[in-house]
């Protein structure tokens, strides 16, 4: 009788679900989605970057910018040009004949004090730039461009007197002609001295260069010694 209450009595009622059991609707599946053009993707400091957009580099410069980018170079090249011109006619007029007449106010006529004149400017005007020029090319590794273009100008800069001279020798104008005649009478030896100085000058120049050269040869020759264990 116990037994057929088991085997055949009506079973218990499930278990109704509590409050806290909810039932989780099943996941729709993932929507393809088509490919398009890719839109630029922001990087946040310490965020992976894709090495595929790295790859791809900055956007390459159309021909219209290229173009307008030239253009405005030829255009500035071409302004400078023009001053320049403007600049050297000014000055090939004035230069010449205020050079001389300088020479020969203070020369005063002195066949002595226009050669020593002409050798201490001669000399002077060559060596020192050249030194500084060359100075400037040999620091290069260690200067900044901007120390370094600084040497250079200043070597222009005192080189200026030379030029003056030599623009009053070779000078075809009516000013160049001027001064060579006021050269010729307030300043006698002065053109001839001032060639040998700058004779001089180079001649220095280039000894103090090999000597530098020679120098500098030596210490990267013990620097190897010693770094092959010598």
């Amino acid at each position: 009788m116990a037994d057929d209450q088991v085997a055949g009595g009506p079973s218990e009622p499930a278990a109704a679900p509590t409050p806290l059991q909810k039932s989780t609707p099943p996941a729709a599946p993932a929507a393809e989605i088509a490919p398009g053009p890719s839109a630029p993707v922001e990087t946040t400091p310490g965020a992976p970057v894709d090495p595929a957009r790295l790859a791809e580099g900055p956007a390459q410069p159309t021909f219209r910018d290229r173009l307008d980018h030239w253009m405005k170079r030829g255009i500035a090249v071409l302004i400078t040009a023009i001053v320049a011109v403007i600049v050297y006619f000014l000055l090939a007029a004035f230069l010449p004949r205020w050079w001389a007449g300088w020479i020969g106010s203070m020369v005063g006529g002195s066949f002595g004090r226009g050669i020593g004149t002409g050798l201490t400017i001669g000399l002077l005007c060559t060596l020192v730039p050249l030194l500084l020029i060359g100075f400037a090319f040999l620091s290069r590794g260690r200067l900044k461009n901007i120390p370094a273009l600084t040497l250079c100008g200043l070597g222009v800069l005192v080189s200026i007197p030379n030029l003056l001279t030599l623009g009053v020798v070779l000078g075809t104008n009516n000013a160049s002609h001027a001064g060579q005649r006021i050269l010729d009478v307030d300043a006698p030896g002065f053109r001839a001295a001032s060639l040998w100085g700058a004779i001089f000058g180079v001649l220095i120049a280039l000894f103090v260069g090999w000597f530098v050269w020679g120098y500098r040869r030596r210490g990267k020759k013990v620097k190897e010694y010693q770094a092959h264990g010598g």
